[in-house]
């Protein structure tokens, strides 16, 4: 089964806890669980895996996401 990336500008589609791949243009990619989004969803939250925290990835930082 293959994931069809989203535009990160797709950031409405997402909700609560979901797990979802972000991935930057120049392959970087981080994975975790959207702990919350911008009423606007202009911003998301993401309790990234592993222990890394949270962080915040807006809808211009270059990133799609997969989910």
């Amino acid at each position: 089964m293959s994931i069809e990336p989203a535009s990160l500008t797709d950031f409405s589609a997402l909700k609560r806890g979901q797990r979802i791949t972000l991935r930057s243009t120049s392959g970087h990619q981080v994975t975790g669980v959207l702990e919350d989004r911008a009423e606007d969803a202009s911003v998301v939250w993401v309790r990234m895996d592993d222990g890394a925290g949270r962080r915040l990835f807006h809808r211009e930082d270059g990133y799609s996401v997969a989910f």
